[in-house]
């Protein structure tokens, strides 16, 4: 800053001296102009300026008083100059003379001091800036120093945590690999136990498989020896109703050898299955055991019948010998008998249907609810289809027992809810409870599992007092409310399914999932949906002699209107081709989450319904329901079937489509629709050789 500021002022006196000089010349030409101009008006004759001038002496030295006195040479002065050659003297015209060379020499000395001056203030500056120069460079010098050292500092202090770094580094990496290799030791050691363990538990399970195996061999060849006893035994009629009373207990065995064998089928065998077959072989072989002993007694009871009898008919034929016909003591003691044959039957649980001398043992459904007394309906239906010759040329032995059974069902329940259902204090309880399950019921639906869950829910609070109304305060409120769920399910499939096919599943797992819960309310469902609808036994009546177009029709479960008409074709098989894929889906339908319990009408009886169908022979007057309930019961359970029984499926594919379904055609004399479909449906599934999954099929475990 000093070097600066010393240069400037330089600057500034040069400035000042060259404006001196300046004024200076102009003097000199105001002054030789005015010389001019003057020897042109006075005509001057001799010099005046410069050396040779003949200025007197007086007026140099007056000059020479007048420069020392004033100092004009930097100040413009308007007078005029006159010069004198002699003294080199210049003089003003006011008489003022001053000397040039004084004041050249003055100026120059002036100019000397002033550059000496400035050059030592320029010495004096430039040795400041060399010592501030010297200063600063000791000071970037040390803090040069400074800086290497911190920089090697921080250069050897990154060295050392590098090599740290990399040291734990080194470390870690030798833990990771260390672990890594205790962890394969420790998988490879774990994969050798679960090896051994699934070899043992293959171990296990083989045995255990081989061991169920025995038994259930065991079991069936006991059931075989029971088959077989039953044959050899001289009174059916009494082995029949010794049977009945264990019919049940054989029923619920046979169940629980089929559910062993599904797991089997699956793999699902557990320990508590060998202890739960070991404990039915041992509770079948005493069950064979009372059979054989009653079989005995039986045998030898009819035998001294036989010989009784052939000692009382010899005694009639030795008195119409004599003419006298003791006629009083015979047929009050064959009266006696039959009675006694009754009645031991209503005490074994079973009720008999006697036709024409013809006895058919049919045993409940249910052995609480069931009647212990024929229905004179079913004696009726019996007696009248023998009249018109072979009672089971259109109807199965086994199905009419099931039609016999649930017409009796229903009207032991009835007569049993009679006052109930007429007394008109109970009216608003019945209306309330109707209330709480036709709303649920109309409300059940596939779209989510939260949805079907909270009907089931409602549904299952409703029949276990959980929720209002509260049914079980009166002592009817219960099989009350489990009927008209039934019936409401039921009229469900007449009107949902038949309209919207894929809304049979969720209604039938609902169903499943109730009669799980309450299996009297799988029996009344059972029971109102035969009444509706016969064909999903299937039993297909002919009209008896003396019987009325309406009852014959009302029993193959046609509607009237109230003007006396019954319903057309179309409409009767769109609500029976609802009917019997309800039936279908309920069972293809699985049980619930967590539900172990065998399934309540699981698929065989679909394979059952097949078989009986196949069994019948066709009828040129239902050709076209016979064609359109086999094609719905193959479009709902078909994949299913042919899953679980692959060749027996098959075949009875083979034999519906090269047997069965010719004669039908020639029976119905061409084909109409539900025949073309049927033809066309069986080709498609024998040639592609499946048959795919019906159309709102609910996945396992939905509900």
């Amino acid at each position: 800053m000093s070097f600066h500021s010393e240069r400037k002022k330089v600057e500034t006196n040069k400035v000042n001296d060259m404006d001196i000089t300046s004024d200076f010349a102009c003097l000199k030409v105001s002054a030789l102009k005015k010389a001019s101009h003057i020897s042109a008006i006075t005509k001057m004759d001799r010099i005046t300026i410069g050396p040779q001038s003949t200025l007197n002496e007086e007026d140099s030295n007056k000059a020479d008083n007048i420069e020392n006195e004033q100092n004009s040479c930097n100040i413009k002065s308007p007078y005029r100059f006159v010069t004198s050659p002699k003294h080199n003297m210049v003089s003003t015209s006011n008489g003022i003379h001053f000397s040039v060379h004084k004041i050249v020499a003055e100026k120059e000395v002036q100019r000397k001091e002033e550059v000496r001056k400035v050059i030592e203030r320029r010495i004096q500056h430039m040795n400041e800036n060399a010592r501030v120069i010297q200063e600063e460079m000791e000071n970037s010098r040390s803090s040069m120093a400074r800086e290497r050292e911190r920089r090697s500092k921080e250069k050897l202090e990154y060295f050392l945590a590098e090599e740290e770094r990399l040291a734990e580094q080194e470390e870690i990496k030798r833990r990771h690999e260390q672990q890594l290799q205790a962890q394969r030791d420790q998988e490879q050691k774990e994969k050798l136990e679960r090896e051994v363990e699934e070899y043992r538990k293959r171990m296990k399970e083989k045995e255990l498989l081989k061991t169920v195996s025995i038994h259930r061999d065991q079991f069936m060849a006991k059931y075989c020896d029971l088959v077989a006893l039953s044959k050899t035994c001289k009174d059916q009629q009494m082995f029949n109703a010794i049977f009945t009373a264990h019919t049940a207990t054989i029923r619920d065995m046979l169940q629980q050898i089929e559910a062993i064998d599904e797991k089997i089928r699956n793999g699902e065998l557990i320990p508590a299955d060998e202890n739960l077959i070991e404990g039915l072989v041992c509770h079948f072989s005493n069950i064979l055991n009372v059979f054989r002993t009653e079989s005995e007694k039986i045998n030898a009871q009819y035998e001294a019948e036989l010989a009784r009898k052939a000692q009382v008919a010899s005694e009639i034929l030795l008195v119409k010998g004599t003419g006298n016909v003791p006629v009083n003591n015979a047929i009050p003691y064959q009266q006696s008998d039959e009675s006694n044959v009754v009645k031991n039957k209503e005490e074994d649980g079973s009720f008999n249907v006697i036709t024409n001398q013809e006895v058919v043992v049919v045993t409940s459904v249910n052995e609480v609810d069931a009647p212990s007394v024929s229905d004179p309906q079913s004696e009726e239906i019996k007696d009248t289809a023998c009249k018109k010759g072979d009672p089971f040329e259109y109807v199965d032995q086994d199905s009419l027992q099931i039609y016999i059974r649930s017409h009796q069902f229903l009207n032991h329940y009835r007569e049993t809810c009679k006052d109930f259902l007429q007394s008109p204090a109970t009216k608003k309880f019945r209306f309330e409870c109707q209330k709480a399950i036709n709303i649920p019921v109309n409300a059940i639906s596939g779209v989510s599992e939260q949805h079907l869950r909270d009907k089931y829910d409602r549904l299952q609070n409703l029949l276990t007092g959980k929720l209002m109304p509260n049914i079980t305060q009166h002592p009817q409120g219960v099989i009350f409310c489990k009927n008209h769920l039934a019936k409401k399910i039921v009229s469900q499939g007449e009107t949902l399914v038949s309209s919207k096919p894929e809304m049979a599943f969720p209604v039938a797992m609902i169903v499943v999932a109730l009669w799980n819960e309450h299996p009297d309310f799988g029996e009344l469902f059972l029971a109102h949906l035969h009444e509706a609808c016969p064909f999903t036994i299937p039993v297909f009546l002919q009209q008896q002699e003396g019987q009325s177009n309406e009852d014959y029709y009302k029993s193959l479960g046609c509607k009237y209107s109230e003007d006396g008409t019954v319903e057309k074709q179309d409409k009767f098989l769109k609500r029976m081709s609802g009917l019997i894929r309800l039936y279908a889906s309920i069972t293809v339908t699985k049980q619930r989450k967590s539900v172990t319990k065998v399934h309540p009408h699981g698929l065989q009886h679909s394979w059952r319904w097949l078989a009986a169908v196949l069994n019948i022979e066709p009828r040129a007057d239902i050709c076209d329901l016979c064609a359109t309930l086999i094609l719905d019961m193959l479009e709902v359970a078909g994949n299913v079937l042919w899953t679980s029984y692959p060749k027996q499926f098959y075949k009875l594919l083979t034999l519906l489509m090269e047997q069965y379904f010719p004669r039908m055609r020639n029976v119905a004399g061409g084909g109409g629709g539900p025949l073309v479909r049927l033809e066309e449906f069986l080709n498609n599934a024998l040639s592609s050789g499946i048959i795919r999954l019906a159309n709102g099929m609910l996945p396992p475990n939905f509900l």
